[in-house]
């Protein structure tokens, strides 16, 4: 018996385009799945954007702006009620302020109140903080509020542009009444600066 020897058969050739359908279809799977999973994450939310530090919304502002306003309404009223002749002085002044000092923010923002100041000819308004420059700091104040009547509209100009880095208690031209608890003076001598609020102008 005769015994033929084996002879290994060499494995079939891939056919060429066998072999890029399998790549294909092989980038196809891992393309999926890669989609897949960025839909499965979960999406960022945008950061919120918040205002400035230190800047108010139009609501505060104006809801601020108008608890000024209501606050001068009543000072006039008052000083009207107890000084009458002061009524035709303002309505003949180049303009007048009304500020309230409280001093609750003396200790955090160095200011001791706050207010409004009116240019009569044009109606327009300048709103306002004022530090006492008198009296040391974190030291309590009594409140009260105070009128400035304006008889020099240059004067009024400047004050309304810049304010009075400088004690205003001299100037001639500037007229103050104090009132309080115990009624309403004519304020001689007051140390105190005046600035624009910049949160409301």
């Amino acid at each position: 018996m005769t015994i033929e020897p084996i002879v290994p058969v060499p494995p079939p050739r891939a056919n060429p385009s066998s072999r890029r359908r399998i790549v294909l279809a092989v980038g196809g799977l891992l393309l999926a799945a890669l989609l897949t999973g960025c839909a499965d994450a979960p999406k960022s939310k945008p950061a919120d954007l918040a205002p400035p530090a230190g800047k108010l919304s139009e609501k505060a502002r104006q809801e601020q702006r108008q608890a000024i306003l209501k606050v001068r309404a009543q000072t006039l009223n008052q000083l009207y009620k107890l000084k009458p002749p002061v009524r035709g002085e303002i309505e003949q002044a180049a303009g007048y302020g009304v500020f309230e000092i409280n001093g609750l923010n003396a200790v955090l923002a160095e200011t001791h109140g706050r207010g409004v100041v009116l240019e009569r000819k044009s109606g327009r308004t300048i709103y306002m903080r004022l530090a006492r420059t008198d009296v040391r700091p974190g030291a309590p104040v009594s409140p009260y509020w105070q009128v400035l009547v304006f008889s020099d509209p240059h004067r009024l100009g400047q004050f309304m542009a810049t304010g009075s880095p400088a004690d205003a208690s001299h100037d001639p031209s500037i007229r103050v009444y104090k009132l309080n608890e115990k009624g309403v003076s004519t304020q001689a001598d007051w140390g105190a600066r005046y600035f624009r609020d910049p949160d409301l102008n």
